[in-house]
């Protein structure tokens, strides 16, 4: 039986969902590795034969996602952000890189949306999809919710009762100024150019949200909003919005889910926090000051309850703030906001998780026997690799910069992982939890337990 690798880029969005990936692994017997995308890339020749899940399908990606194969490691790969896109070509221009598609043994899909798009591609060749979600989705579930209760509890006495702002601008406001890939578009490409259409329509948008969200904090004076912007965005900038606005606080810290128990509303545009916030019974509202029939994301736009200006917004807030619970009854209980999120997820109506779906799908390449590798020509381009991160660590900008890596991953121990992992097995009521240990910094190995 090989084991998983399941690399996490950004922690708070990735980690709790591959933890539970691994808890219900380790159930069937499967031993997994879960921890920081960069460390588990440049020592794969350390790991026994494996399933490496991977995690985008972006040009950047093309050489993390063959050298698994190298190394005689099997690869299946779902895409973190092939839930949210403005159009399948934009999709296909931003987010894929058409040979990514056929590397794989198998791909893992959101939902049919997903599905669609990829086999659409121009550059796709039969390879096998799997309908199966994402663990992302599980942990929404109300068997997992008392996993939250620690940090529920603590958003809770820090702001009391409020509304949440989502912002996900990371292309034009990026925690590395040189990563403002919208910005780089908008300097480079013609006014014709899908890229540069697609930035200059987020640049406005990122530009009217700055501009426009003091006068609905002003308007509200007895509200409370946190506002929580994207983990790759700069903080800074929003920092000095909240300067002036006493009734306005900035906190990234964790996982969205409980932000979003207890939050009375969601405030977005064209965020997966919207499609999160349904399946949590949290109104959402997307605030749509700026509006594009080609370039907005229709999807947690269309699910979403919606405001033009700021009047309009004020007023959806007022009525969520008095009845949450029938705003969202208003929401969800249209049928066409209901037919998009089945055709999104595969699981929003099912009884089973995402995780065991993806499980079943995986079972075929886990039990497959161990093939040779290219170890020594693999091996020589993972040092190449080593050398390359350790200047680049070094060089803000890069991908390796530490800094940044930092802020994506925050240095993690074994005990905290092992709390996580517990929390999930208790809500799963499993008798056997998992056992965690410390492979690298920041990875870990997650192996079928013992019964506590």
């Amino acid at each position: 039986m090989r084991w998983l690798i399941l690399p996490c880029e950004t922690r708070s969005r990735e980690l709790d969902a591959k933890l539970l990936l691994a808890v219900l692994a380790a159930a069937r017997g499967i031993t997994s590795v879960v921890g920081s995308k960069k460390p588990i890339d440049l020592n794969l020749h350390r790991f026994d034969p494996a399933v490496y899940v991977g995690k985008s399908l972006t040009g950047r990606s093309r050489l993390s996602l063959a050298m698994p194969k190298l190394l005689g490691h099997k690869l299946a790969v779902w895409d973190e952000e092939g839930l949210v896109w403005a159009s399948p070509e934009i999709y296909w221009r931003t987010k894929i890189h058409g040979p990514n598609l056929n590397l794989p043994s198998l791909l893992i899909a959101w939902g049919e949306a997903n599905a669609a798009a990829w086999r659409d591609h121009p550059d796709y060749s039969d390879t096998p999809i799997a309908l199966a979600g994402n663990p992302r989705t599980d942990l929404l579930r109300p068997v997992f919710r008392n996993c939250f209760d620690d940090e529920l509890n603590a958003i809770r006495q820090r702001h009391g009762r409020f509304v949440l702002i989502n912002t996900n601008f990371s292309r034009v406001n990026h925690y590395q100024p040189r990563q403002n890939r919208h910005l780089k578009w908008l300097r480079e490409g013609g006014s014709g150019h899908s890229r540069a259409g697609f930035a200059r329509h987020k640049w406005e948008l990122y530009n009217a949200f700055l501009a426009t969200l003091p006068d609905l904090i002003r308007a509200l004076p007895s509200t409370c909003f946190v506002l929580r912007p994207h983990p790759s965005e700069n903080r800074a900038v929003w920092d000095e919005l909240a300067a002036g606005l006493p009734n306005l606080a900035i906190d990234r810290e964790g996982n969205v889910v409980p932000w979003l128990m207890a939050a009375d509303a969601v405030i977005h545009n064209g965020c997966t926090t919207a499609i999160e916030a349904c399946q949590l019974e949290c109104p959402a509202i997307a605030y749509r000051p700026v509006v594009s029939d080609q370039y907005d994301h229709p999807l947690p736009n269309g699910i979403s309850l919606e405001a033009r200006n700021i009047a309009e917004l004020a007023d959806r807030v007022a009525a969520c703030i008095q009845d949450r619970t029938g705003s969202f009854r208003d929401q969800i209980e249209d049928p066409a906001r209901r037919a998009l999120l089945n055709r999104a997820l595969a699981t929003f109506d099912a009884p089973e998780l995402a995780s065991e779906r993806i499980l079943d799908a995986l079972q075929p390449l886990l039990a497959c026997d161990v093939e040779g590798s290219e170890l020594t020509a693999a091996r020589l381009v993972l040092y190449g690799r080593r050398l390359v991160a350790g200047i680049s660590r070094h060089i803000p900008g890069t991908a390796n910069y530490q800094p940044y890596i930092a802020h994506m991953f925050p240095p993690t121990d074994d005990a905290e992982v092992q709390y996580r992992v517990n929390r999930l097995a208790h809500c799963l009521g499993l008798a056997a939890v998992p056992k965690v240990s410390p492979l690298l910094a920041d990875v870990f190995q997650i192996q079928p337990g013992f019964v506590s």
